[in-house]
């Protein structure tokens, strides 16, 4: 097939790059960058066509002729949603109405859309499946993957459209620009012994390693159902914040630090501390995840720190 891969540039596109061009689909990446440097070595040999640009403007010439897409382009840093409040409403819902109005005009039936756990907001419990609701996010990042997930379900509903829509938890793996996994092996090569982190210590959510999400988008890509489905998409099970740090200094061959809390609820507006993704209906599609959540930290942190070596 051909797919368009939105958003290419950043981490998890990057890596949905490279997993699609390694079984042979010939790929489009679009992105803002310039320089897409997590997959120049394939843009730079011909095997990856990239195209640079804003989406909105990118469409009419990458979208004709494209099989499915996989829209990963939106804000990914949560916390500027509260500084500017327009950013996800542009960035999630409207770039994806465009995208999903120009796969109708071209007849492109096929979309396989990251969402995010942060969806189902803190009103649920901790444990939560795919049919519960109402969705009453936290953040306006989340927000905007609410609004592009109920476009999606009615571009589905009403031109025939097919999409795949996958709350994934929070995945974690090489090259990674930000999040827990980087910031605490920057901590601990700092401070091995103390780890000073972000909120009241007790946060608790589900983890993934990249590639078993590459891989569970790929698969659950292709699984039968409704003409809109949704999946959460996770390891299975949950850690908590000292778990991570455990996880990290397994990685460092350390041994596990004291963990120091900022002593408040959250770790930023917004944050949601506690989810666990329940991925039964994942799993009932004979999908696997190859990494449990503690060993994707592990994973993940000993990525990073092989990047770091890489590029001193």
């Amino acid at each position: 097939m051909t797919i368009l891969i939105t958003g290419a540039a950043g981490f998890v596109g990057a890596h949905a790059v490279r997993g699609l061009h390694a079984l042979g689909e010939r790929i489009i990446a679009t992105d803002l960058a310039t320089e897409a440097t997590r997959i120049a070595d394939l843009v730079g040999a011909g095997e990856v066509t990239y195209v640079a640009g804003g989406l909105a403007d990118l469409l009419p010439a990458v979208v004709p002729g494209v099989d499915e897409v996989w829209h990963f382009a939106a804000n990914a840093d949560i916390p500027l949603g509260v500084r500017d409040t327009t950013v996800d409403l542009r960035e999630s819902a409207l770039l994806t109405r465009h995208l999903m109005e120009a796969m109708r005009e071209h007849g492109v039936g096929s979309l396989v859309f990251p969402s995010t756990s942060g969806v189902y907001g803190s009103a649920l419990g901790p444990l939560v499946r795919e049919q519960d609701g109402p969705l009453l996010p936290n953040s306006m990042y989340a927000a905007g993957k609410v609004a592009a997930e109920a476009l999606i379900s009615a571009y589905c509903r009403t031109f025939g459209l097919r999409a795949r829509i996958l709350r994934l938890g929070n995945v974690v793996g090489g090259m990674m620009g930000r999040g827990i996994v980087r910031d605490f092996v920057r901590k601990l090569g700092e401070e091995p012994r103390t780890l000073r982190v972000m909120g009241d210590g007790s946060q608790r959510k589900s983890y993934v390693l990249v590639d078993d999400v590459v891989d569970g988008m790929r698969h659950l890509a292709a699984a039968d159902g409704p003409a809109c489905d949704v999946y959460n998409l996770a390891a299975g099970g949950s850690l908590d914040v000292a778990e991570v740090a455990r996880a990290v200094a397994v990685a460092m061959a350390i041994p596990a630090p004291l963990i120091v809390p900022d002593g408040t609820s959250l770790s930023w507006p917004g944050d949601q501390p506690v989810v666990e993704l329940a991925v039964d209906k994942a799993l009932a599609t004979g999908w696997r995840p190859r990494y449990t959540a503690f060993d994707a930290v592990t994973v993940a942190a000993r990525r990073i720190l092989a990047d770091q070596v890489v590029t001193s």
